[in-house]
């Protein structure tokens, strides 16, 4: 073997390393089929300006017609609201910037071609580690079905960020933190397997005889629903693990009502606080807490063309009448009502 040839061993492998450690997980996470990925469009920014950006795009896509059981919609919703999550929990690895990047990149597909499906490729963004392999082939086989992946596209993509999201919590922290995540990733395929059921190929048939006059169509109602953060967290606390008996309770009613909607379009969930402390603390625990109760509905089945989640921390108060005067306690006593996550609710009942 020449000199070079020898050199050429020595580097190939770091070269590859350097090159594509961003993708080290994409492999792993593909199903056998698949295609080859398109290039990403330029890095976007990790902030919440980066993630209103990318949701208002999501909706003009969702209003010039692509539906809300699409795959590729659905998958990056999800990878936005799963960078929203870790954003909200402060996450310094690339995590966030890498999960609005996948967002971003599906987006700007369909505003190319609405008729497209990328993202069917997932990545185990930030290195993540790959976790539950009968998961992962579960979720592959209802892709593969394509004559029902019109119902259960939404569903079985955000069953695949759910992976990745544990993989990320274990790799991070550790295992016990991946729970909660696998737990939503099995949700979804047995969430999936239903939708399959339902969905029905059409099979040819007579022409049938002339149909009655159309029923009247429902209208579009709007609901809008409060919680008391002080029913639903620890004091301060905004995670999974953080709920009350009570607030657990809270979203679960919450959730059978939702469930009793024919469709949703949108559901919109913001967290509020109360004046008392920064406006930095108050905007991260405001998001983290919706954040929270979008991730636990989204568990218990409800599902919407849109989810959005938003933190505004003591900028949007109810009270009026309470004087920092008082002693903390009786201010904090008054306050009650600022602190609060409304869920509002726009679908057909």
């Amino acid at each position: 073997m020449t000199t070079l040839s020898k050199h050429l061993v020595v580097l190939a492998p770091m070269l590859v390393a350097s090159i594509g450690s961003s993708f080290m997980g994409l492999a792993a996470a593909q199903t056998p089929a698949a295609s080859t990925v398109a290039a990403p469009p330029s890095a976007v920014r990790a902030d919440s300006a980066t993630m209103e950006s990318l949701q208002q795009r999501l909706r003009q896509l969702s209003a010039a017609g692509v539906g809300p059981g699409s795959y590729s919609l659905g998958k990056a919703q999800c990878w936005l609201n799963t960078a929203r999550t870790q954003y909200a929990e402060n996450d310094r690895s690339s995590y966030v910037q890498e999960s609005l990047q996948e967002s971003a990149r599906i987006i700007q597909a369909l505003e190319a071609d609405k008729t497209s499906t990328p993202g069917f490729e997932t990545p185990l963004v930030a290195r993540s580690k790959r976790l539950r392999d009968d998961l992962w082939a579960r979720l592959a086989q209802f892709k593969a079905q394509t004559g029902t992946l019109a119902c259960t596209g939404a569903t079985v993509a955000c069953g695949e960020i759910n992976l990745v999201r544990a993989g990320h919590a274990e790799q991070q922290i550790g295992w016990r933190t991946a729970t909660p995540y696998l737990e939503m990733a099995e949700d979804a395929v047995q969430l999936a397997q239903a939708e399959a059921a339902r969905c029905m190929p059409v099979v040819a048939s007579p022409p049938p005889p002339p149909p009655p006059p159309p029923p009247q169509v429902a209208a579009p109602v709007r609901e809008r629903f409060t919680i008391e953060s002080d029913a639903l967290f620890k004091f301060a606390e905004a995670g999974v693990n953080d709920m009350l008996p009570a607030g657990q309770e809270r979203i679960r009613a919450l959730a059978q009502s939702l469930l009793a909607y024919q469709s949703i379009d949108r559901v919109r969930i913001v967290g509020h606080t109360d004046r008392i402390g920064s406006d930095a603390f108050n905007d991260r625990l405001s998001l983290a807490r919706a954040v929270t109760v979008k991730d636990k509905l989204e568990g218990l089945g409800v599902k919407a063309a849109v989810f959005e989640v938003q933190g505004v921390g003591k900028r949007e108060p109810v009270t009026t009448d309470c004087s920092a005067k008082q002693a903390r306690a009786a201010l904090i006593a008054c306050l009650q009502p600022d602190r609060r996550v409304t869920v509002e609710v726009t679908g057909i009942k």
